[in-house]
């Protein structure tokens, strides 16, 4: 039997993270803990051999299992008795070859279809699946939850394709699910090899930054905004059933970010723009409609671009001064 969802905070509650070392992971652990909930991590096993130095000091408990071993992953969800899942885990690679196609459905799609069938037998209080915004592909932007998925690679068809089961999951046998759709996230601690570190470690260390056309037009939500969504979302019971876009709607070229780190650094770094191609298949505009998300989540992000900008570029010139 499924419960309802009668608190607004986490405090004392059981919570499970797939793809906790993750970007949005990391961030959602550390909030997690300060809002007093009981952590429950989990890593693949051939993946890492040791806690994460970022969360040493916090207390998380960590469990190694692969979303693909459903045998041992029902064990571990009967253990945990979590109340809260929040499902981040997923292979990310953007690439459009054919090749990467089965890692994709293995990972991203049956992973997800493994987590839920692990928690048939349980009761817990709601399912966050995190979808991605590159579900919405070739849809005419402002992307609204109801548009038809129209992905463009393996990676966004693989999300679009988990999301659908979720929805189905939620409509047929009453499964408390909620799918979140972030739109571009950045801030501290972001993997390197993402735009806006990039552009701002080769802005700090003075070294020419090849880009594309830098035509392409793009929002970026700041992580602190993002993990406030999570919460609500998971607080908030009329949220069960939904597909809820987290982003800030508005937007800005490639070109014009790049262009502002350049200004925030106080750094005249050499833009290439046109040395590098745009990816096959490149949608130029991506753009949410956030209208379910201010009004059934009470969410509204706080920071501007160019406030979460300056902390990301506080945070790495800390990094690169260690």
């Amino acid at each position: 039997m499924k419960r309802s969802m009668p608190v607004k905070t986490l405090s004392d509650t059981r919570v499970l993270i797939t793809g906790a070392n993750g970007f949005i992971g990391r961030h959602l652990c550390r909030a997690l803990v300060d809002e007093g909930a009981r952590v429950y991590a989990l890593r693949r096993t051939d993946a890492f051999s040791s806690p994460f130095k970022w969360a040493s000091h916090l207390d998380i408990e960590w469990i190694e299992v692969d979303l693909c071993d459903s045998d041992r992953l029902k064990s571990v969800i009967k253990d945990t008795a979590a109340s809260h899942i929040f499902h981040l885990a997923a292979v990310t690679t953007v690439d459009r070859g054919f090749e990467i196609a089965q890692r994709m459905i293995a990972n991203n799609l049956q992973g997800t279809i493994n987590l839920l069938h692990a928690l048939e037998a349980t009761s817990y209080t709601c399912f966050i699946h995190t979808g991605s915004a590159e579900e919405y592909g070739m849809a005419t932007a402002p992307f609204r939850e109801n548009a038809f998925p129209q992905p463009v690679s393996a990676y966004s068809a693989s999300k679009a394709s988990a999301a659908l089961f979720c929805d189905m999951y939620h409509r047929t046998l009453g499964c408390p699910i909620i799918i979140l759709r972030p739109f571009l996230v950045y801030g501290p601690g972001q993997p390197a090899n993402k735009l806006i570190p990039q552009a701002i470690q080769a802005a700090l260390k003075d070294q020419p930054f090849p880009m594309t056309s830098g035509r392409q037009t793009r929002e970026f939500t700041y992580i602190d905004d993002l993990i406030a969504g999570y919460l609500k979302a998971a607080v908030t019971p009329e949220a069960i059933g939904h597909t809820i876009n987290l982003g800030t709607g508005k937007t800005y070229t490639i070109l014009e970010v790049v262009e502002q780190i350049r200004h925030l650094t106080g750094n005249r770094m050499r833009l290439q723009v046109g040395a590098l191609p745009d990816r096959a298949g490149e949608i130029m505009l991506y753009q949410c409609d956030n209208t379910k998300a201010r009004h059934l989540l009470d969410w509204t992000p706080e920071t501007s671009l160019i406030q979460g900008l300056q902390k990301t570029i506080d945070w790495y010139k800390t990094v690169l001064t260690r």
